[in-house]
């Protein structure tokens, strides 16, 4: 989730220690500023909207990049897919009840999603294979980012798999909410309450 294939990296950066958005496994809060802005809201990214609520309400969050945190993440590809998928989902959500939020680096899963999908068609279309280049070349560099980051063969094919599985999880979500709305439509009551 840190690689710059996948995220552009920003999601490890460390450069914006004053910008940063805490989510649930990593934040501190004082008691205070969870009174004020009123804790956690019963949605899907809850925490995300939560630290949007505490920048809007004018309390400063900081990373501590020296603070270390041990957080357990999916132990298999279906719970992972199910987590970003989720994320997609959540963030059409957040974008209504945080007009502003909702950056373009958030619409690229989608893209990526329909670009992968557009390329195989057109590859079925005109029975050409060098329509599936762009994604050759992608899945290429996937691999060799992890190889030389990890020194793994075995990690370095596993980052294509956990890479499509994020990218399609959070990009399929993202469009599920886009065309349905089925979290906003569950979460209504919260558009009201603002």
């Amino acid at each position: 989730m840190t690689s710059i294939m996948t995220t552009g990296g920003i999601r490890g950066a460390t450069k914006k220690k004053e910008s940063f958005s805490p989510r649930s496994f990593n934040m501190g809060i004082s008691k205070k500023c969870y009174t004020e802005v009123g804790g956690y809201r019963n949605m899907i990214g809850e925490d995300i909207d939560l630290s949007l609520r505490i920048k809007e309400a004018g309390f400063k969050t900081l990373l501590y990049p020296n603070a270390y945190v041990y957080h357990k993440r999916r132990v298999d590809i279906c719970k992972f897919f199910h987590q970003v998928y989720t994320f997609g989902k959540a963030r059409i959500l957040l974008s209504k009840l945080h007009p502003g939020s909702l950056k373009i680096v958030h619409l690229l899963p989608m893209a990526f999603v329909l670009g992968n999908i557009l390329l195989e068609l057109l590859a079925l279309i005109f029975w050409n294979t060098l329509w599936l280049a762009p994604i050759g070349l992608y899945i290429l560099g996937v691999f060799v980012e992890s190889l030389y980051k990890n020194k793994s063969l075995y990690i370095a094919l596993l980052s294509i798999v956990a890479t499509y599985t994020q990218l399609f999880g959070y990009g399929l979500g993202f469009i599920d909410e886009l065309l349905t709305h089925s979290a906003s439509k569950s979460a209504q009551e919260l558009l009201y309450q603002q």
